[in-house]
């Protein structure tokens, strides 16, 4: 049984120009069980997103970096060897990189999408040079995070904090860093519009794209 479901944010909630999609918001204050936000996005911008949204209990944030029931906020993971990591990506001069919440973010390091760079590049030299971190493409923002620590991660300290087990969770996503938790959730639902890392994990994968495919599977689970 569905007690709980996480939702990611951008490209799942939002459409690529990242409006929220209004059906989606609509379902979500519709349903019974408890509501999580799960986003590559610092904490303060989910914390945002929930007052706005006005039906989350949870905020998983810096993609598992930081968790919070409400009451209490669990901050995992070496940001500081996500810093040598950047530096050596920045000082390298093999990148246009611009960095996403500099000030605001602190478990992992983020960078624009909007700059031009190889993305499979930038991974190949982190992969050969830091062996504690690892890169992760939302499609919005290209991450530097602890290779131990993911929205996997995130959602079973979420699950713990509402007493609740891992299988009584449905999880929503659209990208590889949304993977692990599609993974150890009961249920996990990759939207239409979902890259091939996020499709290959998930329980069902929905035919419409972003918003419309949260409610397409919020329906599957006949929580609608």
């Amino acid at each position: 049984m569905i007690k709980a479901v996480a939702f990611d944010i951008d490209g799942t909630l939002t459409h690529r120009n990242r409006s929220i999609d209004l059906g989606a918001m609509d379902a979500i204050r519709r349903l019974k069980a408890l509501v999580v936000l799960a986003t590559g996005n610092v904490f303060c911008f989910a914390t945002a997103a929930a007052i706005l949204i006005g039906r989350i209990s949870g905020i998983i944030a810096e993609n598992g970096g930081v968790v919070s029931d409400g009451k209490s906020k669990i901050v995992s993971g070496n940001v500081e060897a996500c810093r040598r990591a950047a530096e050596i990506l920045e000082s390298s001069g093999k990148f246009d990189l611009k960095r996403v919440d500099a000030l605001e973010r602190v478990t992992e390091i983020a960078y624009s999408t909007d700059t031009n760079f190889d993305v499979n590049e930038l991974k190949a030299m982190i992969a050969q040079c830091c062996s504690e971190v690892e890169v992760v493409d939302s499609g919005f923002a290209v991450h530097i995070k602890d290779r131990n620590v993911n929205k996997g991660l995130g959602l079973t300290k979420i699950a713990e904090l509402f007493e609740l087990e891992l299988d009584e969770f449905a999880a929503f996503g659209d990208s590889e860093n949304d993977a692990k938790m599609l993974e150890v959730a009961g249920v996990g639902i990759a939207v239409g519009n979902a890259d091939n890392t996020a499709r290959s994990v998930a329980d069902y994968v929905a035919t419409e794209k972003y918003g419309a495919g949260v409610v397409e599977g919020l329906k599957h689970l006949d929580l609608l």
